[in-house]
């Protein structure tokens, strides 16, 4: 058995669980048995592809009945799949002669990039994601008065007179032109800061125009991953510039006005932007060093600032304000855009007061929601629909209250996982999480409503939802919580949060910010299971020295390093996967008629798409390496290895776009009579968790019977185990004695 047999058996930690969210604590041993490493990057509760099949390239039925073991219902069109589209479905049937490899990764498969229309009053799912310093179209047409910096100040005079000052000026009117939309320019201006840096490491300002330069380049790049890669690292160096001169009025400007122009959608940093506008404007009130028409362009930003965090109230006093210091015409425009009436109120502003319960009260009231929610987390179709019906309820009861909407929030996109629709199963996550992001600008500083965000965020694929950028803003805010008061929830909570946070900077490229949080944790001695994890995730025990040397003539060392890789892959680490695809299909093309190589190397194919920034090559990847893995089984029908292998790729495989649960139902079925024909095949913690997946995968496909059976055999033969409490939840509590009553 190689390694990633017992990588199946390891605890899902890429999620905090639900516990964690619900007061701050976990476990020392998991209440629920965790999915399999596949799983972890295949989640079933999220869709693979963020688009309807009605808006994808198709073929004919006949061609998609075609695809592989890839069951297409002719209602649903899918994916084409090119060379693919030959494979026949029955993995008893003997491969066609004549057959060609179909080795070729890069591949791609037709998807449409728009995404579904949002259902009812949702806002508009078409939302732009034009990240660093382009706002939304929507607050462009309103709100832009352009960027305009106070007068130097005293650190842009004292840069001036330095040896490389008139570089600086340079660099200076470089980035005015980018923030304008020349691209050129930004490009220009970070090469001229690059330098400057090294001329002048300890200048703050030369690192804050560094900063927003670097946002910048995030606006103009194409690859969504590259866009909140730079947008991110140039916030950072902008709050640690802040950081460092908190009083500079030039650092502060620049910050403010690239959180402004992002799209608070994905990055949530409109509050650090009322933060710095605040700021700016004491400044002027206190006594003024810049002018008027930059004072009344600052008093305007805060106000849509206010606005665009819900904050009604202080948008009108700030824009009452900025009434008094000007008649601007262009200002009086902007405002009636906005929908202020100078003697009235902005629409929908509720100016009394409601005496309303705290929400520690209402808590109290969701008790029985809370327990449904954990339950869904677990996997638990029902309780994900009882759950979102109770906080329905629970948010009309209590239409004030943030943490009941956001409750209702996560548990709506909990029950879309198993959504028949797939437009629903996309636009609802979207819909969910507007409503989260609304409950958090009401309540920015409630631990649990930031733990609930980061947890939804952090559990939807970036390539489709885009929601990476709001899971690091959260998981750093929960990191400064704790950090400033110890009690505000347990430690594990806080290392899990800082291994969460990691991962969310390598999903977005972050690697240096990935690294040096991974270090903080190590430094914490935390739980030994996180350095497993750090290990294997980051790409620390990727490489060896002698990969290089290794070839496929030395087949048995050349597939031990292909298993080694392909195990990385599987815990989490996409360099890794890539390392594992490249040497799975050199053996591949070296032993075309061997069917671990050739599984493998489909098992490895899907892997990689797993981590891929494009729907294309998610979908695409996947349904390739099912083929790869189909064909492989064709041939050799009785390896445990290579039916393993597909069993939990079918396994986590969207069942609305897929149509595999039956596929992994076979596959479980076997590998189930394999361990009890056979028991030093497999370990019987692995037989005890095929049991367990094979009763999710019968409860998928709503056998219900067959489901409470072999859970029932599951409990019998393993009493007392972590399966107990979990299996009483999905059996219901009134179903305690089914083991006994099934087994009769």
């Amino acid at each position: 058995m190689t390694k990633f047999h017992q990588v199946l058996l390891q605890p899902k930690l890429l999620e905090v669980s639900a516990k964690i969210e619900q007061t701050g604590h976990t476990q020392k041993e998991q209440d629920h048995y965790p999915k399999t490493a596949l799983e972890q990057h295949y989640p079933i509760e999220v869709p693979l592809c963020a688009h309807p099949p009605e808006q994808l390239d198709t073929k004919t039925a006949e061609e998609a009945e075609g695809a592989g073991d890839i069951k297409i219902d002719v209602e649903k069109p899918v994916l084409g799949t090119d060379d693919y589209a030959g494979e026949q479905s029955d993995i008893a049937e003997e491969v066609p002669e004549g057959e060609k490899a179909a080795s070729d990764t890069g591949e791609k498969t037709a998807l449409a990039q728009k995404a579904p229309e949002e259902e009812e009053s949702a806002s508009d799912t078409g939302e732009k994601t034009a990240l660093a310093q382009e706002a939304p179209e929507e607050e462009k047409s309103t709100s832009d008065t352009g960027v305009s910096l106070p007068a130097q100040t005293a650190a842009a005079h004292a840069a001036a007179s330095e040896p490389w000052g008139e570089l600086f000026a340079q660099a200076v009117n470089l980035h005015k032109l980018g923030v304008e939309g020349n691209r050129d320019s930004v490009k220009e201006a970070v090469a001229q800061l690059e330098k400057l840096r090294k001329l002048a490491p300890q200048n703050t300002l030369v690192e804050a125009y560094y900063g927003s330069a670097t946002s910048l380049l995030g606006r103009d790049a194409v690859n969504p991953t590259e866009r909140f890669n730079k947008a991110i690292r140039g916030l950072k160096i902008l709050d640690s510039a802040v950081s460092r001169e908190p009083e500079n009025v030039e650092i502060r400007t620049l910050r403010a006005y690239v959180c402004y122009r992002l799209p608070e959608n994905f990055f949530h940093r409109t509050g650090t932007a009322v933060e710095d506008f605040s700021y700016l404007a004491s400044c002027y009130d206190g006594n003024p060093s810049f002018s008027k028409d930059f004072y009344s362009q600052v008093l305007f930003n805060l106000g849509s600032s206010y606005k665009r965090l819900g904050q009604n109230q202080e948008a009108e006093s700030t824009w009452q304000k900025l009434l008094s210091v000007t008649k601007d015409p262009k200002y009086i425009e902007l405002l009636r855009a906005e929908g202020f009436k100078a003697a009235g109120v902005l629409p929908g502003l509720d100016t009394e007061k409601k005496n309303k319960p705290p929400d520690e009260e209402i808590e109290k009231k969701l008790t029985e929601g809370i327990k449904l929610r954990d339950l869904a987390l677990k996997g638990d179709q029902k309780a994900s629909h009882k759950a979102m019906s109770f906080f329905k309820k629970a948010m009309e009861a209590n239409p004030d209250s943030p943490l009941a909407r956001a409750y209702y929030a996560d548990c709506m996109s909990l029950a879309a996982r198993d959504a028949a629709d797939p437009g629903q199963m996309f636009s609802t996550p979207i819909k969910a999480s507007k409503i989260i992001d609304s409950a958090v600008n009401s309540s920015p500083d409630d631990i649990r409503i930031r733990m609930i965000r980061a947890y939804h965020s952090f559990r939807l694929p970036e390539a489709f939802f885009h929601r990476t950028a709001p899971a690091i803003a959260d998981f750093e805010f929960l990191v400064q919580m704790y950090e400033k008061n110890r009690s505000a929830f347990a430690a594990e909570t806080y290392w899990q949060i800082l291994y969460d946070l990691s991962v969310a900077y390598q999903r977005l490229g972050l690697e240096e910010e990935a690294s040096s949080t991974r270090a903080k944790l190590l430094s914490l001695k935390p739980d030994p299971r996180f350095k497993a994890m750090i290990n294997e995730s980051s790409g620390r025990e990727v490489v060896r020295s002698t990969l290089e040397q290794l070839t496929p003539d030395n087949r048995e060392a050349f597939y031990q390093e292909g298993f080694r890789l392909h195990d990385l892959g599987v815990a989490g680490n996409p360099g890794a996967s890539r390392l594992a695809l490249d040497m799975w299909q050199k053996a591949y093309e070296a032993y075309p008629g061997d069917t671990v190589a050739r599984a493998y190397f489909g098992s490895s194919m899907a892997l990689v798409g797993r981590d891929a920034t494009e729907p294309n090559a998610i979908f695409g990847s996947a349904i390739k390496g099912l083929v790869h893995l189909n064909r492989a089984i064709s041939r050799d029908r009785n390896n445990p290895r290579i039916r393993l292998l597909r069993a939990y790729l079918a396994y986590s495989l969207p069942e609305v776009f897929f149509h595999q649960t039956k596929r992994a139902i076979k596959d479980f079925k076997f590998l189930k009579m394999v361990c009890e024909q056979e028991d030093s095949i497999f370990s019987r913690d692995l037989y005890h968790k095929i049991l367990y997946d094979l009763g999710v995968a019968y409860q998928r496909t709503s056998d219900t019977e067959r489901a409470q059976k072999i859970w029932s055999k599951l409990l019998k033969e393993n009493p007392g185990s972590k399966y107990t409490e979990l299996l009483k939840e999905r059996m219901g509590a009134g179903d305690e004695d089914q083991p006994e009553k099934n087994n009769k």
